[in-house]
């Protein structure tokens, strides 16, 4: 075990958090930065991004050690999927636990508006002039490129953030991949399609019994109430890279360090069935 993966379990998030901040600090002194070219071949060969490819993007821009901007960042990626292509970025709009944000009676989700809190590059993705974003109010993905509309247009209409009509799911049908930039397998929230998608099968109720009401207003401007359920806060999570190491396969889920950069690669369709497999031995990712 990593000593990063020992600290993280015996110290609080906080400090935690501001130990790795001068963590990723000082390897961006020991390690020289790479530059865009470099960064489009790593897309290309380590992840294996391909013109047509869908792909959802988990990002951690602030764990990268790149000599140029977000921006550019995004029109890479933008580049390598080509128009054929799609890109997908988790883009929900709070902080902290969904049942805390839903129960409170203030809450409203702007599709328009709500900013992005998990990170920057999907902020930019958000903003793009030809960016979508599905209408869930605890879930909610933005999407660029041809798929776009289609793996989001019904996601508000599923009671689980996850489910049948969520783009996680609807992308299956692309033979898509997952990537993660700066980010470990922790982020990776297609792993929660097997627990709703098959949710009454699934040994472990990962979400409350509870359906709450949340207000969400349109791009046109009108509001709507959504239904969704949200998560059990009594289940608890174990190690996810440990699980990853122990329990899926590399053709599944590849995890590996570039200039002690965190990168993953998944294919969907596959990890979807190992995971459903392992949940049928009863072998989870929660306690």
């Amino acid at each position: 075990m990593r000593i990063a993966d020992i600290l993280y379990r015996i110290i609080p998030n906080q400090w935690f958090a501001c130990l790795s901040k001068q963590y990723y600090k000082l390897l961006k002194k020991w390690h020289t930065q790479i530059n865009e070219n470099q960064f489009q071949e790593l897309l290309e060969t380590k992840l294996e991004i391909k013109k047509g490819d869908t792909v959802a993007v988990h990002s951690s821009v602030n764990k990268l050690n790149i000599n140029f901007s977000v921006y550019n960042l995004l029109n890479i990626l933008l580049e390598v999927v080509g128009d054929e292509g799609t890109l997908l970025f988790p883009n929900w709009h709070y902080t902290g636990r969904a049942e805390h944000y839903l129960k409170n009676p203030n809450s409203v989700f702007n599709v328009n508006n709500s900013p992005s809190m998990l990170g920057i590059l999907s902020e930019l993705a958000r903003r793009h002039p030809k960016a979508y974003r599905s209408c869930h109010p605890t879930a909610a993905v933005c999407a660029i490129g041809k798929h776009a509309e289609v793996l989001l247009d019904s996601h508000h209409l599923d009671i689980y953030p996850c489910g049948k009509e969520s783009p996680w799911y609807k992308m299956l049908k692309y033979n898509p991949k997952i990537v993660g930039i700066g980010e470990k397998v922790v982020s990776l929230s297609f792993i929660h399609c097997v627990e709703e998608v098959c949710y009454d099968q699934f040994p472990v109720k990962t979400l409350s019994d509870d359906l709450a009401e949340a207000r969400v207003v349109l791009e046109n401007g009108e509001e709507i109430i959504v239904k969704t359920r949200y998560g059990n806060g009594k289940v608890r999570k174990k190690d996810f890279v440990k699980f990853f190491k122990q329990h899926v396969s590399k053709q599944s889920c590849k995890m590996f360090q570039f200039k002690s950069m965190n990168f993953f690669t998944c294919n969907p369709a596959l990890l979807f069935e190992e995971m459903l497999q392992l949940a049928n031995k009863g072998i989870t990712l929660y306690k």
